[in-house]
C-alpha cells in the first residue's frame, strides 16, 4: 500500500493522550452516493497540497469507541484465520498474526485447506502467487462457506488471474481489497460486499438496502511501500477483524487503522526499511486500542469534481486565478497547454501546485504532472491510454478521461480512471471540438453507460457551462461540472465560481 507521509496528508484529529472515557466521534465520509445526493462541500482552507487530502471535521461521524471496542476484542477472541498468501509474504503475515494473538494457518494443499477453512472464523485469499495448487486451494476455501476476504493482486496485469478473481468474486466475498488499478480491472463489486481501495487515502465503500456507506482513512507512512507484503498483512488483519465483528465496514476500519497507525509509530524510530519491519511488529504487538482509535484520521475524498476549473497559458495570472477560483468553491484545477515547452509547463504547474489549496491535474502531459508534483493527469482519446498514464503518475495519483461517445464510454470499461469528463455538452468557443454538442440527454446516456461498469465513477459534464446550465446538469445527475471561460474570463472569478457551484448544488438537491 503506497502511502503519503503523515505530515503531508491531513491534520491529526486528536492528541495521542486523549482520554478513553467520552471519546470524541471520528469524522468520516459516510453517505448515500446516489445520483441525487450531495457528495459534501469542499473546505479549501483545510486542504493539503498532496493529492488534495482533506480532514473532514463536519461530516457524519463514526464512533471512535466502536473502533476501540472492536480492537479490544481481538486479543481476547484469538480469532482463527486461514490465509492463502505468496511464500514471500508468509513470514511477515505469520509474525504480525502471532504478535496480535491471531491463530493463523497458511497451507495451500486443497485436502488440508478445507478442514482449516471449516474451523476458521474468516479466510484470506490473496492472489500474489497463483499456481495450480493455489487455485485448487482457493476453490476449496470458498467451498467451505466461511466469510472470506479477496485480495486480487495484479489482476490488472494478468488476464488469467483476472478471470480467476472474477470466479472467486461470484462466490460472494465479504471484503475485496486492492489498489486502484486492481479494483478498476476487477469491475463492479456486488452489493453488500465491502470494497477497500488502498492508496494514499484508503477508500472503504459498501452498498446495501439502506444506501451506500463510504469512508476514507488517511493514516499510514511511505515506509510501508518499502517493505514487502504490507498489503498482504493488512488483508490478514481485515480477515481477523471480520471473524469477530459482524459489520465488515467497522471490522475493516478497525483493522486498517490498527495497521496504519502502528506503522506511523514504527516509522518514527526506524533508520530504514529493515528496522521499520521489526518496529512494525513491535508496534502492533504493543498497540493500545484506545490509542489507535484516538489517532485514527479520516478525510474527504481526495477527488471532489464538483467544480472543475480548466485554465491555460492564455490566463494572465494563473496562480491568482487558481486561488480566486478555489476561494469561490472550485474543487479541482486543470492546467491545459497544448503547445508550451516542457520546461515552461513544469514551471507553471509547480507554481499552481504550490499556490492552489485544491488538487491540480495536467491535461495530456503525464510527464509534466509527475515532474511538477501535480495530483494527476487528464487524458483524452488519442492521448496516452489510462494504463500508460497510470504507470507514469503512479497508483495514488488522479487519472481522468474525456469521453465523447457511447463507444468511448464502453472502451473505458476496466480502465483505472478516477473520473470521466463527458462532453462537449454544449457548444463552446474555449477549444475546438470536432464532435457536435451532445446536450443534456446525450450526457445522461453516456454517464449511464460509464456507470454500468463502475457505479461509483464520478462523471463530470464539460463544455459551454454557465450557472444555469450547471443547475440543469446537477439535476440530470452529473457529479460535477468543468468550466473554463465562465470563471477564467469573469471579471470576478471568485464570485463567478461561487455562482456556478451554488447553481449546480441547487440542481443536485
Amino acid at each position: 500500500m503506497s502511502r503519503a507521509q503523515p505530515e503531508q496528508s491531513v491534520v491529526v484529529l486528536a492528541a495521542l493522550g486523549e482520554a478513553r472515557e467520552g471519546m470524541d466521534m471520528v469524522t468520516t465520509r459516510s453517505l448515500v452516493s446516489g445520483r441525487g445526493q450531495h457528495q459534501g462541500d469542499h473546505h479549501p482552507e483545510r486542504s493539503a497540497a498532496l493529492f488534495g487530502i482533506r480532514s473532514a471535521p463536519d461530516m457524519p461521524a463514526v464512533d471512535r469507541s466502536a473502533v476501540a471496542s472492536t480492537l479490544s476484542r481481538l486479543k481476547i477472541a484469538r480469532p482463527r484465520v486461514h490465509a492463502m498468501v505468496a511464500p514471500v509474504a508468509q513470514p511477515i503475515c505469520a509474525n504480525v498474526a502471532a504478535a496480535l494473538g491471531i491463530d493463523i494457518s497458511m497451507t495451500i494443499d486443497a485436502d488440508e485447506v478445507r478442514p482449516m477453512a471449516d474451523s476458521s472464523g474468516a479466510l484470506l485469499i490473496n492472489l500474489g502467487m497463483l499456481d495450480p495448487a493455489r487455485r485448487a486451494g482457493a476453490l476449496s476455501m470458498v467451498a467451505s462457506g466461511r466469510p472470506f476476504v479477496l485480495d486480487p493482486v495484479k489482476v490488472d496485469r494478468v488476464p488469467a488471474r483476472l478471470k480467476f478473481a472474477r470466479e472467486l468474486l461470484a462466490h460472494g466475498p465479504l471484503v475485496v481489497k486492492g489498489n486502484p488499478a486492481e479494483m478498476a480491472a476487477l469491475g463492479p463489486i456486488p452489493a453488500g460486499c465491502l470494497a477497500v481501495t488502498t492508496s494514499a487515502v484508503d477508500r472503504l465503500a459498501v452498498s446495501g438496502a439502506d444506501g451506500d456507506r463510504l469512508v476514507y482513512l488517511a493514516n499510514g507512512t511511505s515506509m510501508m511501500a518499502r517493505v514487502i507484503a504490507t498489503g498482504c498483512t493488512a488483508g490478514v488483519l481485515i480477515a481477523a477483524m471480520c471473524a469477530i465483528e459482524a459489520d465488515p465496514l467497522l471490522a475493516a476500519i478497525a483493522a486498517i487503522s490498527l495497521f496504519n497507525v502502528s506503522a506511523e509509530t514504527a516509522a518514527v524510530g526506524s533508520a530504514g526499511p529493515g528496522t521499520f519491519a521489526i518496529h512494525l511488529i513491535d508496534a502492533l504487538g504493543a498497540a493500545d486500542p484506545y490509542d489507535i482509535a484516538s489517532r485514527l484520521r479520516s478525510a474527504e475524498a481526495p477527488l471532489d469534481p464538483t467544480l472543475y476549473v480548466v485554465m491555460g497559458p492564455d490566463v494572465a495570472d494563473p496562480v491568482r486565478l487558481a486561488r480566486e477560483a478555489a476561494a469561490g468553491g472550485a474543487t479541482l484545477i486543470q492546467w491545459r497547454d497544448k503547445d508550451g515547452a516542457t520546461s515552461e509547463q513544469v514551471a507553471a504547474v509547480r507554481a499552481l501546485v504550490a499556490a492552489s489549496p485544491v488538487p491540480v491535474v495536467v491535461n495530456d502531459r503525464a510527464d509534466v504532472a509527475l515532474a511538477a508534483g501535480a495530483a494527476g493527469v487528464h487524458i483524452g482519446h488519442g492521448d496516452l491510454d489510462p494504463a500508460a498514464a497510470r504507470a507514469i503518475v503512479g497508483p495514488s495519483a488522479i487519472v481522468g478521461l474525456t469521453v465523447h461517445t457511447l463507444d468511448e464510454a464502453a472502451a473505458a470499461d476496466g480502465t483505472s480512471i478516477d473520473y470521466a469528463s463527458v462532453g462537449g455538452v454544449f457548444a463552446t468557443g474555449s477549444k475546438h471540438n470536432p464532435h457536435p454538442p451532445i446536450g443534456i440527454e446525450g450526457f445522461q446516456r453516456i454517464a449511464a453507460r460509464l456507470r454500468r461498469a463502475r457505479s461509483g465513477l464520478p462523471v463530470v459534464a464539460i463544455a459551454g457551462i454557465d450557472a444555469e446550465r450547471a443547475r440543469a446538469l446537477g439535476a440530470a445527475g452529473a457529479d460535477g461540472v468543468a468550466v473554463m471561460s465562465a470563471v477564467t474570463r469573469a471579471a470576478l472569478p471568485r464570485e463567478a465560481a461561487a455562482a456556478v457551484k451554488a447553481a449546480f448544488r441547487e440542481g443536485r438537491s
